[in-house]
Order: structure tokens, then sequence, then C-alpha cells
């Protein structure tokens, strides 16, 4: 480079910067402000005008707009580094910092205005209502009694959730019959059901769910029956209603009982009999209850007596028995001796439930529910159907695993008809009583011969009798007297007996039979009792002459039923009266006739009963009889009661007639275990 050069170019840069105009096209510029365009070239001059930037001009309320503004001189060049002040002419509609941020207050027009040195422009600004976003219905679910109203409440939102209150909601609801709203949204229940309500503003929604329910007015339990059975179980049902007698459904419904040790009652209404008395159930709803009373009873639903003691099964099935316990525990008393007794029904132990009972002798058998066998008391012979022991007071299963769906006992013998009606026998049969064509004792179930089935069968002592379903009345055993009926020709002192089944003669069709001590009886289908054998005034035909050809009892009744003991008989006629005939030498016929009568006598006055039974002879004395009355409820007896054989909580001497029938007390089953 030259000296020249040099100089030339010193002196240029210093002319440049006294003149502060020379150099390059883009001079140096100031920051631009924050609310302006790029900024022009710096200068002095002073400003011309004022712009406001060209945009959107309407703002929602409670949004924002952001305004920009622009100062020029004479020729237009954009002025940087001014300081520009920003005003609202109604601060009550939109208000603008000094930014340029205009903030919407409300609805309306203001004129945003913004000025520097002297210079202004304006901007119009509307204010429109904020856009619906969001309607929120309060509350969301609800639950109205029919009648009852409730108001709803509705909050609508812009899309920044604030709370728009200047808007007209309209009210709608899906189904007016069941829940009706007006236009403050106040709903009301008009009938039972669900509805939706909704509250509607441009083109939004929010809704409320409603379900209706009609209040109860009333509660009625059924079924209407105001007495149960101990055990027995009955599905209580409440029918709800409302004012207007329309059923309701769907409402919870709480139950009570008085007293859970009479009747237990389960939260859904099933009602189970415990013990006998008196209970309320208490049905509510709404707080609307209704209450009914329930009489819990124990019924006895099968009778039987032996030679000295009896048994009934109550309610459950349940087994009492009193009397002479004795050595072979015949009422269940796991104590033995010949005092062991009870004047009062003990429960026969093991916790079984039976559906039929039998006694005649020593020993005592019932049926349960499934057809299975048990017997307790005297083991001779194994009567029992068990083999290996002389006795049990605990009911014990009969071998063989048979079904039955009868039973019956005799005197040293018992015998059962299975599901199919064939007859099987076991015990003693030193006379063909088990009816398998020999005399060998048994002590397992032993099918009776012949191939015969049977409707019905009866054990007494030393002989058996069953009907057949064409009605054929049969029997086997022992015939010293006539007592098979066979016809033949009296052989006192040994008449021969049959180890196989015989049609009892006279062509008569048997309902139901009875075998006693040398005699046996029957009623036929046409209601008439007759029978056979030794008579001695047991037959009750008015003499005592003994027949093996059945013989009519007389008086003309009707009878329904009979039982054939030890020296005596009854029935229950058809309409329940109890009418026996034999020997009375300890009130046995229930009527005071000296010491028997050859025809039948009323037993008891003006006692009814559904069953009866007469004691029947192992070895004792045989001399009382029992009954159920119609209702189930009540069981008597009468007769001797040396060892408490009556029930009645007492002894009487030896001997003493008591004819006047009297109530077996104590007898109530205990709670389910």
């Amino acid at each position: 480079m030259t000296r020249v050069s040099y100089f030339s170019r010193f002196l240029g840069v210093a002319l440049c910067a006294i003149l502060a105009g020379c150099g390059s096209d883009s001079a140096p510029t100031n920051p631009p402000p924050n609310n302006g365009p790029p900024p022009g070239p710096v200068t002095n001059a002073p400003v011309a005008t004022v712009e406001i930037a060209a945009g959107v001009r309407e703002v929602a309320i409670a949004h924002s707009l952001a305004l920009t503004a622009t100062a020029r001189d004479s020729a237009g060049h954009v002025l940087s580094g001014r300081t520009i002040s920003w005003t609202s002419s109604a601060t009550n509609i939109a208000t603008v910092n000094q930014d340029g941020i205009v903030s919407a207050v409300a609805l309306g027009a203001a004129t945003i205005s913004a000025s520097v040195e002297g210079k202004s422009a304006d901007a119009a600004i509307t204010v429109t209502p904020a856009v619906v976003a969001a309607i929120i219905v309060a509350p969301d679910t609800a639950t109205l009694k029919l009648g009852e109203s409730r108001k709803l409440a509705a909050v609508v939102k812009d899309d920044q959730g604030n709370v728009l209150t200047d808007r007209a909601l309209k009210w709608t609801t899906s189904n007016p019959a069941i829940a009706s709203v007006d236009s403050s949204g106040n709903a009301r229940g008009e009938d039972e059901g669900n509805v939706t309500i909704t509250a509607s503003v441009e083109n939004k929604s929010g809704a409320a769910k409603l379900r209706v329910f009609a209040p109860v007015a009333s509660v009625t339990i059924a079924p209407a029956l105001d007495t149960l059975e101990a055990y027995d179980v009955r599905q209580l049902s409440a029918t709800l209603k409302d004012a207007k007698g329309r059923v309701l459904t769907g409402h919870d419904i709480k139950w009570q009982v008085s007293d859970s040790s009479i009747a237990s009652l389960s939260n859904v209404g099933v009602l189970t009999g415990v013990d006998r008395g008196t209970v309320t159930i208490t049905a509510t709803s709404d707080n609307v209850s209704t209450t009914v009373k329930r009489v819990v009873v124990i019924k006895y639903r099968s009778l039987s007596v032996g030679s000295m003691h009896a048994c009934d099964l109550a309610s459950g099935g349940i087994a009492w028995c009193w009397g002479l316990n004795g050595r072979e525990g015949r009422i269940g008393i796991t104590t033995l001796g010949d005092a062991v007794q009870s004047s009062v029904p003990v429960r026969v132990p093991g916790g079984f439930r039976f559906t039929q009972l039998a006694t005649f002798g020593r020993h005592s058998c019932a049926l349960t529910a499934d057809g299975k066998a048990y017997c307790w008391g005297y083991n001779g012979s194994n009567v029992l159907g068990v083999s290996g022991m002389n006795q049990s007071a605990t009911p014990m299963a009969v071998s063989g695993n048979i079904t039955f769906k009868q039973i019956s006992t005799g005197s040293e013998h018992t015998c059962g008809l299975a599901i199919d009606g064939q007859a099987y026998c076991w015990g003693l049969n030193s006379s063909g009583e088990l009816g398998d064509g020999t005399k060998i004792a048994k002590a397992t179930p032993t099918l009776v011969t012949g191939g015969l089935t049977f409707t019905s069968i009866t054990a007494g002592s030393g002989a058996t009798c069953a009907v057949a379903p064409d009605r054929a009345l049969y029997c086997w055993g022992s015939n010293v007297l006539g007592q098979l009926g066979d016809g033949q020709p009296i052989a006192y002192g040994g008449g021969a007996s049959s180890t196989i089944p015989k049609r009892v003669v006279g062509g008569l069709a048997a309902a139901q039979a009875g075998a006693g001590l040398q005699y046996a009886c029957a009623v036929t289908t046409s209601n008439q009792a007759m029978c056979w054998g030794s008579n001695n005034g047991k037959f009750g035909n008015g003499n005592a002459t003994d027949s093996s050809i059945p013989q009519a009892v007389m008086g003309g009744l009707a009878a329904r039923s009979i039982s054939t003991g030890y020296a005596h008989s009854c029935i229950v006629t058809m309409t329940n009266e109890v009418w026996c005939w034999g020997h009375n030498h300890h009130g046995e016929l229930g009527n005071a006739v000296g010491s028997g009568s050859n025809k039948p006598v009323r037993a008891g006055g003006s006692l009814l009963a559904a069953d009866v039974a007469a004691a029947g002879i192992g070895t004792g004395s045989g001399a009382h009889t029992c009954s159920v009355s119609p209702d189930r409820l009540t069981v008597t007896c009468w007769g001797e009661n040396d060892v408490g054989q009556l029930g009645n909580g007492a002894t009487d001497a030896v001997g003493t007639s008591i004819s006047t029938p009297a109530i077996v007390v104590g007898q109530k089953p205990l709670p389910p275990q």
C-alpha cells in the first residue's frame, strides 16, 4: 500500500464520521419495541402517523386480543424507539395494557387507541359472548319419590373453564310421564321409572339421570296361613303397593321375627318353625311396616304302642317314647334295669329324623326319609335286624341295606315292605311268621316267599298279614286258633301254621289289616271292620266264639283304620270317633264297662282321633291305648299306667283302671341340630 492511498483512506473515514451519513445502505438500528413492527432506520424525524395493524377486531368475553401499532415519519419511514400509549374508550367493556393486550370485560364495543407524540390511531373492538364448551348438571344422578320435586343446577363453561352465567338454558325430559321439568330446572317425579333430564344451550348439553320411585303405602305378607309346624319351612312374600294401590317392585324388604327360638326367619323371608309358641313376623319397606302372627305347633305324625310303653313321631320326625324302659332300652334310655321308666316322653337318642314308627312288644322300629330302617329295644332272636347284642337303647341300622316304604313290628319279629312292594321279615320264626318257607330265625331281612307284592303289612304275635295291590289279604305264621283266616276247622291246642302267605277266605277286599295276639282284623274298602281267630270278645261281633272265617264287627260303624292289641281292638271311624271292644280290666277301652265288651263302645266320650293304637304283647300287660287328635296336635292315652305308659307325668298302682283319656305331656322337639 502506498502512502498516498493510506492518507486518502483516513481522510474518507474522518469525513464520514463528521457527516454521520456515509457508509453502507443499512445503517445501525435500535431494538424494536415489544409491540411494533421491525424497526426502521434511527431518525429524529417527528411522528407523522400512527397505524394499528390490521387483524381480528372481535374478542370473546373473558378472553384477550393482542394489538400492534407502528409510528412513521412524513416519508412513511418506520420510526423506532418511540413510546406508544394505549387507552380504551370503555374500560367496562374492554381494557388494554401498555403492551397492547386487550382484555374483554363485558359485552359491547370499545375503541382502543394507540398514541405517539400527539399522533394516534384507533381500533374498534367488539366484545362478543364466550362460546359454550360444556354444560355440567348437578346432581348428575338422583332419586325422586313419586310427586317429589328437586331443583337441578346447570353450570355453563367456555373452553378455558370459565363459568358463563349469561346463557339461557333449555331444560327437557326424555319421558315426561316419568318426570317433568320446568324452565328453571325443577324436576318432578310423575311415575315409577328411569328418565334423563337435559340442559342445553348453543348445541351443547349436559344431563342428569333420575330414578323415580313410588313410595310404599302398604305392605301385605303372604301366605295368609297363621299356623306353622315345627321344622316346616315356608317362603313368605311381601306385596308392596303405592297409594294408588299399584304393586311396587324393586324395593328392599327387611324381615324380622320376634322370637328366633320359636321360629327363625332369613333376610329373604324364609320362615322355619323351631318350637311350640307364637311369634310376630314384621316386613318393612321404605319405613312402612306390617306384622302378622304365626303360631308354631308340634304335630304327631305317627303313633305306636308296645306292651308297656308307647312312642310317637313329633314334628321334624323326632321319636319320643314313654313308659317302661326295662332291661331292653325300649324307650331309648341308655340306663337299663327292671325299674327304669319314664312317665313323660323322652327323646329317642341318636339324632334321627324318622317318617314312620312301629311298636308292638318290647322293641320299636322306624324309617328315615330315605327308607332306611332302624330298630331299638329288645333283640331276642335278632328282632332288631342286627346280631351280636341282646338289646340297644339307641336305634340300630337294620342289616341288608334295603330301602323300605313301610315297617311293622310284632311281638318277636319285624317285617317291612320294600319300595317295589316285596315283603321282608326277620327275627323269631318258630311259627313261620317270617313267611320264607322255613321256621328258622333270621337276623337279616329275608324275602317272603311266593312272589307276591303288597301295599301294606302288619306283624302281630307269631303271625303276619299283608294286603296285596288287588286288595286280597294274605296271612302267614301261627294258626293255632284260626288267626290266618283260612276257613279251616280250629284245632285247639295246635292248628297248622303256614310258613308261606295264605289268602284269607271270604273274598274280602282289604284296605288295611292288623294282627294281634292269636287273632287278626281288617278294614275293607267299604269301611267294614272284620276280625277272625281267637275271639273271647275281641271280634266285636257280640259273642265270644272263635272263627277262622272273618266276622263283621257289629254296630254298622264305618271304619277308616283299625288297631289290634293284646286282648282289645279299636277303630277310628270316618267321622274320627274312636270305638273299642275286648278286655277292659284297666280301662283300655276308654269306657267304664266293667271287665270288657264284646261289641264296640265309644272311647273317651266325645274323643275324636286321627289315629288310634292298642297295646300289643311281648311280655307284660298290654292293656293301654293311645290316640292322636284329628289336628294331630295332641296325644292322649288311657288304660293301665303302672310304669308311666300313659305319659301323663304320673304312675298308678297295678290294677288301677283309667278309662278317661289323659294328655301326654312334655312333647317338644329340640331345636335343629
